[in-house]
């Protein structure tokens, strides 16, 4: 096989494991938090059952990236959609706090192992096949795909209403199937896991295993020092929490908060993955956007993240402050347009700081500092101002996204001293998988 055919083989699996991993989750995404809340639980207690997801997920990201660093992506991968498997089928059986929270323990965990692994399989290996690729635009499709999945499942969830029954209850309700559809859903991601990756054997006995997980902490630690002590990796880990509580506020409060300015609980599921609809076509149009432009646009990446987090953050305020449905609506879907705008222009400085043989701690410490700031916004705002209202909570969190964006201001996000820089010829812009 010539370079540049395996190089295509590679992207193919890459995109397509992307993409069955994202489906499933792109047709829950509309009910996450509208399922329990029509089950009886209250904003608190929906709050409460996102905190146990978000906890978790943050408590697991750097020992499971780590454990994908060690011992493979692969194995990593199997288990990840297993437990997101999990956690679908727990939400169907749920109908108390305790129910969805343990439901929500298992897909964190499945969301922490899921995290970054799959993205630096395949930076790794495109760099063995070819050290000098620009990998830009490949990982930007899967940015494309991620939207597109979602943008299927709101698809789905949408015409539901019209294809089953309004007053159907148990699994067959508006609310419920697509967490069956979803469930059902892991059995073709396992398979194309297993048949797609491919990477190079880390031990051939148990104890060689045995060996490398003993061997876990001790990387761990290790990349912690590196992202500590590294300026531009602190900085961008900052800006995660602070995206991390502006994204958590958002996708926890707003399906119970929409709900309630609609005022007709028979008409929410449909409007709300028609809304879902929108803001994923808006951060498709971002994404793209940001992830295909001149390459002279490179140049500019940390001043624009900070731009973009202070538009998000009066997206957030325009939500609280909005008088109207509509205008609650038009805000929500501005949002994401300009958090998909950041994503890959973000993305591209972490990558570039990513010191090699690190990519998926390094991911993984990004994304825990993202779901410790959720859970800032879940657990904390939650709690402390849930008694005023949805409005407080994204008011507060408006704030913070803004301030967030102080940490983008210095200009150079370069690797470690101590370790090579791994990048392409136009200075690596990645964008999220």
């Amino acid at each position: 096989m010539t370079g540049l055919a395996a190089v295509r083989r590679h992207t193919r699996a890459y995109w397509t494991c992307h993409l069955l991993r994202w489906l499933p989750l792109g047709l829950v995404i509309p009910v996450f938090a509208l399922l329990p809340a029509q089950r009886g639980l209250s904003i608190a207690q929906v709050g409460a059952v996102f905190s146990a997801y978000t906890a978790t997920a943050a408590i697991l990201e750097l020992p499971t990236g780590t454990l994908a660093d060690v011992i493979g992506r692969r194995p990593v991968l199997i288990a990840a959609a297993v437990l997101e498997t999990a956690c679908f089928a727990g939400f169907l059986a749920a109908h108390t706090v305790t129910g969805f929270c343990l439901a929500m323990v298992l897909g964190g965990a499945g969301r922490a192992l899921n995290s970054g692994a799959l993205e630096a399989w395949y930076v790794d290996g495109l760099h063995a096949l070819r050290p000098n690729a620009d990998v830009r635009r490949p990982v930007g499709t899967a940015m494309t795909l991620t939207n597109v999945a979602v943008l299927a499942g709101a698809l789905t969830v949408t015409v539901l209403p019209y294809l089953t029954s309004a007053q159907a209850t148990g699994l067959f309700a508006p609310a419920a199937l697509p967490f069956l559809i979803a469930a059902a859903s892991g059995v073709p991601q396992v398979a194309a896991v297993l048949l797609l990756v491919r990477e190079p054997r880390r031990g051939g006995t148990w104890r060689a295993a045995l060996r490398a997980l003993r061997g876990c902490p001790a990387f761990a630690r290790d990349s912690v020092r590196v992202a500590v002590q590294h300026r531009g990796l602190r900085l961008l880990l900052t800006a995660g929490i602070g995206v991390g509580v502006g994204i958590g506020a958002v996708e926890t409060f707003w399906q119970p908060e929409f709900a309630r300015l609609l005022g007709d609980p028979a008409r929410a599921t449909g409007t709300l993955g028609a809304l879902v609809i929108a803001s994923t076509v808006a951060g498709i149009a971002g994404g793209l956007l940001a992830a295909r432009a001149p390459d002279r646009f490179a140049r500019h990446q940390a001043p624009l993240c900070a731009v973009l987090l202070a538009l998000i953050g009066a997206a957030v305020a325009g939500m609280a402050l909005a008088p109207s449905f509509a205008v609650a609506a038009a805000a929500f879907v501005c949002v994401y347009l300009f958090l998909e705008m950041r994503a890959p222009l973000a993305q591209a400085l972490l990558h570039r700081a990513c010191p090699p043989g690190r990519r998926a701690s390094v991911l993984s410490a990004y994304s825990m500092s993202t779901n410790a700031g959720a859970l800032l916004a879940t657990a904390g705002l939650g709690a402390a101002l849930g008694g005023r209202g949805v409005g407080a909570i994204w008011l507060t969190a408006a704030a913070v996204v803004a301030v967030a964006g102080l940490a983008y201001l210095p200009r150079h996000v370069t690797a470690p001293a101590d370790h090579p820089r791994v990048t392409s010829p136009a200075e690596g812009r990645l964008a999220r998988g």
